[in-house]
Parts: structure tokens; C-alpha cells; sequence
């Protein structure tokens, strides 16, 4: 690392003490369009020094979106983000060797609402960032937290669509005007859940698969509403072990006071895993249930392996509730 480097570094984690940290990636992780940090100036998946902050995104231009008083049509589209959920942007970054002369940083963003073309738009600006000589670090940092949500709204608007990275699927296709009042009734119940003691769900976990160095471990809980979906994931990441997995993919299906499914997954990087997770869940009949998958990537690629692994971790601690059989599951994450 040269002087200018470290220097920024050093600048950095001193404006941004509390979400600043130093993280390990191994190079040659499958979801290849999350991860750019393969400069070819690494081999043999050696674990390389990356960095990572947190960032809280300014949401304010979104509130148009949900504004009652526009007769607009174009305001049923834009970017919807739930504030309620983890909406945070993980921004890592490692240094080449010739930055900032000739050369920009490697980077890399993730979020749970973003999906992947909305990286790629993110990722452009970003590195259009980037001039010679120049650093750039906090510049990407101030850009994502102020700019990204309104340029990816910008974006839905032109486009004449909507996302909402909790938009959730139901067995019945609910009409708009029923989601946005479902959504509603799920912010009201957020806010009466604020003023309470929350009590997170009962985790089950499973036995760990292992191949290749890679490991699969599937959680269980049992769930009624979203909150406790949420309740159930930030206890789990509040695990230092779990948040530094390289995915955490989920799904879930309960059943609403209507008897509608509500069902949902997050792929959490691992394109198509959520989705069979999902299927596996409705194949079961699950109506009260959330399983989330985690894996730590072991270096070597398992190429669809990997697939077979998620899907049979997830019917293993499944058949354990069909079974009234959870109580040989580990409680160790509660």
C-alpha cells in the first residue's frame, strides 16, 4: 500500500468510525456480478485486504412516490424502499497497486433491495468517479449516500416502473390498490411494534454441509407477519459468523388474516437460490414458515452443486418441522 493509500484510509475510517471496517473477500467468489475485486493480480483464491463501509442512503426524494395527493400517473412508478428493513448499502472497495495514478479502485456494492441492474447502473456512476491522480474513496461514499436512491428513482420513473425489493408475490396476484393498503397496514403495525418489547422467533438451525471447503447451514422460524421475518434476520446477522457469510438467501410464505399466502425470497447474491428455496417451501405447503441458507464460500467453484446443497438444506430442517422433529435443531443463534 503506498503513502496516498494509506492516507486515505486513515481519512476515512475517521469520518466514518462507526461504519468503517476491515473485511476479508476470497477471490474467485461465484456471484461474479456483485464481486469486482478480481484484478487478476491475485491467484489461487488468496484472501486479499478489503475494505467496507456502511452507508444509510438519503430517501427523501422518494417521498413523492408515495405522496396521496398527486393525481399523477407516472406515480405509481419509482423506487420503493421500506425504511422498516435493512436498507443500509455495503460498500467495499480494494486498492491496486497503481492507484490513484493510473489505475481506479476495485469496488463493489450490495444491498437487499438492490437488484442487479440497479448495481450496474450504480456501479457506472461510480466509476465514472474516477480521474487520474486523483482519489476517489470518499467521493463514491458522499455519491452513494446522496445521490444513488435518486438516480435509480430517476431511472423507474423513465422507464414507466416500480420496484420494491419487498414487493411480495401472493398465491391470488393482489390488485395494487390491495398491496398499498396491505403496506400501510404493515407500517402501522411496525409502528405499534416500536413502542413494545419485541420478541424475535424461536431459531432453529441445522446440520452444516460441507463441499469443497464450501459450507451450507439452513435456519429455521416460525413466522406470522414481516416484522417477524425481520426480527428473525437481524438476530441472525447480529452474528459475526453469519454477517460475514458470503450469502445469506431466504425465503418465506405465511398465511394472512384473508387466507392469502404472502411468500417472498432474497437470492442475497446467489442468482437463482432464493427462487428454489421458494418452490421448496410452497411444494411443503409451508404457511407459518422462514428459512434462510447461509453459505460460506470455500474457494472452489461447485458450479450447480452449490443449488443442490441450498435445496436439500432447506427440505432437511423442513422435514424436521413436518415432523414436530425441530427440537433436534441447535438454538445456538437465539
Amino acid at each position: 500500500m503506498n503513502e496516498e493509500q494509506e492516507n486515505e484510509i486513515l481519512a476515512i475510517s475517521s469520518i466514518y468510525p462507526d461504519n468503517f471496517s476491515e473485511v476479508e473477500v476470497i477471490i474467485g467468489d461465484e456471484d461474479e456480478e456483485n464481486n469486482n475485486f478480481d484484478d487478476g493480480q491475485d491467484s489461487n483464491n488468496e484472501y486479499s485486504k478489503t475494505y467496507q463501509v456502511i452507508i444509510t442512503p438519503n430517501t427523501s426524494c422518494l417521498d413523492e412516490n408515495n405522496s396521496s395527493d398527486s393525481n399523477d400517473d407516472n406515480n405509481n412508478n419509482g423506487l420503493i424502499i421500506d425504511t422498516s428493513y435493512d436498507y443500509f448499502i455495503y460498500f467495499k472497495f480494494k486498492y491496486t497497486k497503481e492507484y490513484p495514478s493510473t489505475e481506479p479502485p476495485l469496488i463493489s456494492i450490495k444491498a437487499t433491495w438492490l437488484q442487479k441492474s440497479d448495481q450496474s447502473i450504480l456501479l457506472s456512476h461510480l466509476e465514472d468517479l474516477w480521474n487520474q491522480n486523483e482519489l476517489v474513496i470518499f467521493q463514491m461514499i458522499s455519491w452513494l449516500q446522496e445521490e444513488s436512491v435518486q438516480i435509480l428513482n430517476n431511472h423507474y420513473k423513465s422507464t414507466k416502473k416500480f420496484s420494491h425489493y419487498h414487493s411480495k408475490k401472493s398465491s391470488n396476484n393482489q390488485p395494487q390498490q390491495q398491496q398499498q393498503q396491505q403496506q400501510q397496514s404493515n407500517q402501522n403495525n411496525n409502528n405499534n411494534y416500536s413502542n413494545t418489547k419485541e420478541k424475535v422467533p424461536t431459531i432453529y438451525t441445522g446440520q452444516s454441509v460441507s463441499e469443497k471447503k464450501s459450507k451450507f447451514q439452513a435456519h429455521l422460524a416460525i413466522v406470522h407477519s414481516e416484522r417477524e421475518v425481520q426480527l428473525v434476520l437481524n438476530q441472525l446477522l447480529s452474528f459475526k459468523k453469519i454477517y460475514d457469510a458470503t450469502h445469506n438467501m431466504y425465503a418465506y410464505r405465511f398465511q394472512l388474516e384473508n387466507g392469502e399466502i404472502n411468500e417472498y425470497y432474497n437470492d442475497d447474491g446467489e442468482d437463482g437460490a432464493g427462487d428454489k428455496m421458494l418452490f421448496t417451501l410452497s411444494k411443503n405447503q409451508a404457511k407459518e414458515i422462514l428459512v434462510v441458507c447461509t453459505r460460506w464460500f470455500g474457494g472452489i467453484l461447485l458450479g450447480g452443486r452449490r443449488y443442490v446443497h441450498i435445496v436439500n438444506t432447506t427440505k432437511d430442517i423442513l422435514n424436521l418441522y413436518n415432523t414436530n422433529s425441530l427440537s433436534q435443531c441447535s438454538l445456538e443463534y437465539n
